[in-house]
């Protein structure tokens, strides 16, 4: 039994190794590309809410993402417009300075004041979405 289980762990051990990307391969995109859904799913008006400051001016957006095989955002800032974003189906390289992390369906990240990143699907063949809500100043009509 244990010469049967052996050999198919260790294959099922590097199989599982070998989806992961590497992330020392995956260089940030010189510009954005390969997003979609960019439209807000809903919009919530942050004034009724009578939060401290001058909310009235925000938006809280929510966003579901598409991002294309080797689809990505270039390096973006935050100051001014914070978010948390989910990963909800695919694999998002995702890269702060000089730090880079691999994040699968259910993991997420917060974007604040400090936050500046860039992130890319790394697959050549898969979709990736990620699920974004971020507060955003008020269009002007």
């Amino acid at each position: 039994m244990l010469r049967t289980v052996m050999p198919f762990a260790a294959a099922l051990l590097l199989a599982a190794c070998a989806s992961q990307p590497d992330t020392a391969a995956v260089t940030p995109p010189d510009k954005s590309a390969g997003i979609g859904g960019d439209a807000p799913v809903g919009l919530v008006d942050l004034a009724a809410h009578r939060m401290p400051g001058t909310m009235a001016d925000y938006d809280l957006r929510a966003r579901l993402l598409t991002l294309a095989p080797d689809g990505g955002a270039a390096a973006h800032p935050h100051a001014g417009r914070p978010g948390i974003v989910r990963v909800v189906k695919g694999t998002v390289v995702e890269g702060r300075g000089s730090a880079r992390r691999v994040l699968h369906a259910g993991d997420y990240w917060f974007e604040n004041a400090d936050t500046t990143h860039w992130f890319r699907n790394p697959s050549r063949t898969d979709t990736a979405e990620l699920w974004a809500v971020d507060i955003v100043p008020k269009k002007k009509p």
